[in-house]
């Protein structure tokens, strides 16, 4: 699959430069917006001996989010900006905890923050986001980005998630149920594309009964690109062995009863091209002592600036007693614990 890029050259032996390596990703879903906000080196001076060099201090740099109004294609979907800002929004400086223990641990660590709010951001889903890292000391823009929001489709969306009906299961006579097909072991979904939505991940969420407590595993599927077209048929497929080896893997050690509440959630994430052109830039195997180059859209540093939503979740009843493929039935043979499903 191709894609475009941004190479971010630079050169080991330059003068000395502070250069910001940022990670911001935006969902029109949520309220807040999080950025991550840290520095690489330049030259020849080392500053790993130093704690925290890879950390502004809360006084180095001011964050901003902006808000360019848009020109859409029709035809792509693709957003030109204008010189008209709409809306713009200063992050907070906060510090969240770090990783406490096992390999590279580490404390508190800092965090950017602002809120527009879902509904602000889906008011201007049609503008161009910009995000400015500024320097305090000088006033000079350290890096910037710029992305759009993976978009909507008008009908059919309830809190702008797809509603039921835009998911269609195998076996439609029976209903929308999730199971697998006994001959191709698959359960196949469908979904309607959105606007520069490019990576679209598949996701089931299991639900299970222990000590009288609800828990759940999240069990990811395989992803598909699309063209940025909207409101096309795409589909994908998840398969019975990935669903019940990740359950089987997950529930190895366990030792108690479990039961199967049956229903599942089939969920549908979706990236836009920069986030998408980042993910697999990281996930590309380099062989031969290839250069490893990882995709980046951030002017002045590295990183990524792109935009991610919820597309589907729904909750589905899972396959009727007597099938061949009941699922509950072949969560009995796992050897890990169920026994049945959990009745109120």
């Amino acid at each position: 699959m191709a894609f475009a890029s941004c190479k971010v050259e630079f050169s080991p032996n330059a003068p000395w430069k502070d250069v910001p390596s940022v990670y911001c990703v935006l969902d029109i879903q949520e309220d807040t917006v999080w950025a991550r906000v840290q520095r690489c080196y330049q030259g020849n001076v080392s500053n790993s001996s130093i704690a925290d060099s890879n950390y502004y201090q809360q006084d180095d740099i001011q964050v901003h989010l902006l808000a360019w109004r848009g020109v859409t294609n029709e035809v792509n979907h693709s957003i030109t900006a204008t010189n008209q800002l709409v809306d713009r929004w200063q992050f907070t400086y906060t510090e969240v905890p770090g990783k406490p223990e096992g390999q590279f641990p580490s404390g508190l660590q800092p965090m950017y923050y602002c809120v527009p709010g879902a509904s602000r951001l889906l008011a201007d889903s049609a503008c161009v986001f910009e995000l400015l890292v500024i320097s305090n000391a000088t006033g000079d823009t350290l890096a910037s980005a710029r992305t759009t929001l993976v978009g909507i489709l008008p009908l059919n969306e309830v809190n702008h998630v797809k509603v039921e009906n835009v998911v269609t299961l195998p076996n439609t006579a029976r209903g929308r149920h999730f199971g697998f097909i006994p001959v191709t072991t698959q359960n196949e979904i469908h979904w309607n594309t959105l606007p520069r939505g490019r990576r679209y991940q598949t996701a089931v969420r299991f639900y299970y009964r222990k000590n009288g407590d609800t828990l759940s595993l999240l069990i990811p599927g395989d992803f598909k690109t699309n063209e940025y077209n909207a409101n096309n048929l795409s589909s994908k497929s998840i398969t019975q062995n990935l669903f019940l080896s990740t359950i089987k893997k997950a529930l190895a050690d366990n030792t108690d009863s479990l039961f199967t509440v049956n229903n599942v959630d089939i969920i549908i994430y979706v990236c836009n091209e920069d986030l998408n052109a980042y993910i697999t830039s990281q996930n590309t195997n380099v062989v031969g002592g290839q250069e490893y180059q990882t995709y980046s859209n951030v002017n002045g540093g590295v990183g990524i600036f792109g935009s991610r939503r919820t597309h589907i979740e729904v909750n589905v009843p899972c396959d009727s007693n007597g099938r061949p493929d009941y699922l509950p039935d072949q969560l009995k043979r796992l050897g890990v614990g169920f026994y049945g499903v959990f009745s109120e």
